[in-house]
């Protein structure tokens, strides 16, 4: 099944408010900041709050052969800019009978925000943004959102807010950067495989059940990948290429990390990974 245009929707939802949350659907969303107030010339953390009913989820930036990934359409005041969504480790979900990519529970999508170097003290400043998403568990609900937060500009740093611990929570699982592990992957018709094999006089935590999470959509989510462990210092994982992934691919980018997307007993981190692709 082919990712679902969010601008082909026809049926949508579409809710306002001039701050704090909104409830649509099974989904609880808002804007919230890192700190209580920003000052001139600096830039902070602000994050997407969303809040899911049990057993529902929404989808990360790449979900796989089915969803949506969340996204924000913003409207500042001159001056004030927003960066792109800085997505934390995505789990394994279902959309029906389709594996997929996306989040549970409560997730906070965070990006830099960053006031003009003349701001005034004093004032404040309205941050709007129409979130769009797809929410979904059995059936699917794709959704708008215009969202407002409001923010005072202050002439000194402010304190963390009370949503600094866990938004620094959710940025806790990116991924880091290989650092432990050579790594090749060979294309071989619609088969990939990825092998990575631990550098001399390295020591990994390897996952107990590994698995790659593409972030282009160039390996195909629903189908398991095969997985092949030489001790602690080699492994590889057999996988399919996706119809609806990328065109003429020259690498394999991704997450390396557990099937899940949670932490197991191995205590292993997600591995950020941008390998060069050969054969064809």
């Amino acid at each position: 099944m082919k990712p679902v245009s969010i601008f082909s929707l026809l049926l949508l939802f579409v809710a306002s408010a001039s701050g704090g949350p909104i409830r649509e659907g099974a989904v609880v969303a808002e804007l919230v900041p890192g700190k209580e107030a920003i000052s001139p010339g600096e830039t902070i953390l602000i994050a997407l709050r969303i809040k899911h009913d049990a057993g529902w989820h929404t989808y990360w930036k790449s979900p796989g052969i089915v969803g949506v990934p969340t996204d924000l359409d913003w409207k500042l005041p001159e001056g004030f800019k927003a960066g792109s969504i800085e997505w934390p480790q995505p789990e394994r979900v279902k959309m029906g009978p389709y594996d997929a990519y996306g989040y549970h529970g409560e997730v906070f999508l965070s990006l830099p925000f960053t006031a003009p170097a003349d701001a005034k003290p004093g004032t404040e400043v309205k941050l709007k943004a129409r979130a769009s998403w797809m929410c979904c568990s059995k059936t699917c609900h794709p959704a708008f959102a215009d969202i407002a937060m409001t923010l005072p500009v202050s002439a000194k740093p402010a304190e963390p807010s009370r949503w600094h611990k866990r938004i620094a929570t959710s940025r806790s699982s990116f991924p880091v950067a290989n650092t432990l592990w050579d790594t090749t992957a060979v294309r071989r018709g619609n088969k990939a495989t990825l092998t990575l094999k631990l550098r001399e006089g390295a020591q990994a935590k390897l996952p107990i059940d590994p698995y790659f999470f593409s972030d282009n959509g160039l390996i195909h989510s629903d189908v398991e990948q095969v997985v092949r462990k030489t001790g602690k210092e080699v492994i590889s994982l057999l996988m399919e290429i996706s119809e609806f992934g990328p065109e003429n691919p020259t690498h394999l980018t991704g997450i390396f990390y557990t099937k899940s997307g949670l932490a197991d007993k191995s205590g292993a981190v997600p591995i950020q990974l941008k390998v060069p692709l050969s054969g064809s």
